[in-house]
């Protein structure tokens, strides 16, 4: 059966996030190709390099850490340009409850600026793994591009997956959603929070 969805990529597929997002995705009928160097090429969807998963697909999800991010962007620009490409990192610091970049940027600007013709969309950064690994109750995130279409080609994909987007703005908006992930965080530790933590919207209907 041909899936009606754009072909997604993930970089990083075998670490904790990449994997559940993978499973996922394949759940709600998405094709899934991806790239690890802890996983060998399969022939199909696990490719030998990140350059061949690109090549392989619409949407490339980052599902890595914030240097190794910066790694690709720099290394990867001319591959990644006029792919949708999904920054879900959080530039975090060894405590894990601030973040290391300025208050005048974020990973997602950084991003757009070393691939300056790829379609940047900020996405899926305040979706903690547990919530990913199940049907956990805390349904809203966030979407953060210059490029409105392809935030709306992302917000159909984290519907579809169970989650409800919200379009917080142009990727100027990163700066706040990646603070946001070490305020949670950092309440989390507080707090002592065990299972899916994250946000939601609420709001009185009229």
């Amino acid at each position: 059966m041909t899936s009606n969805y754009p072909v997604v990529s993930i970089i990083g597929i075998a670490g904790t996030m990449g994997s559940a997002l993978a499973a996922r995705l394949r759940r709600a009928g998405f094709v899934v190709h991806g790239y690890d160097p802890q996983l060998p090429a399969d022939g199909s969807y696990l490719h030998a390099t990140a350059a061949d998963s690109v090549r392989a697909s619409t949407i490339v999800i980052l599902a890595v850490p914030y240097t190794v991010e910066q790694q690709i962007g720099g290394d990867l620009a001319d591959v990644l340009s006029d792919h949708i490409i999904v920054s879900m990192t959080n530039p975090l610091t060894p405590t894990l409850d601030d973040v290391v970049t300025p208050d005048h940027d974020s990973a997602a600007e950084q991003l757009a600026r070393a691939i300056p013709h790829g379609r940047i969309v900020k996405a899926l950064n305040t979706i903690g793994a547990a919530a990913l690994q199940h049907d956990a109750s805390i349904m809203d995130t966030f979407v953060a591009s210059d490029d409105r279409e392809a935030a709306g080609v992302v917000e159909t994909m984290i519907t579809a997956i169970g989650f409800r987007p919200w379009y917080a703005g142009k990727l100027i908006y990163a700066r706040t959603l990646e603070r946001m992930t070490a305020l949670i965080i950092g309440v989390s530790m507080r707090y002592k929070l065990s299972g899916a933590v994250g946000w939601s919207v609420m709001h009185e209907g009229l």
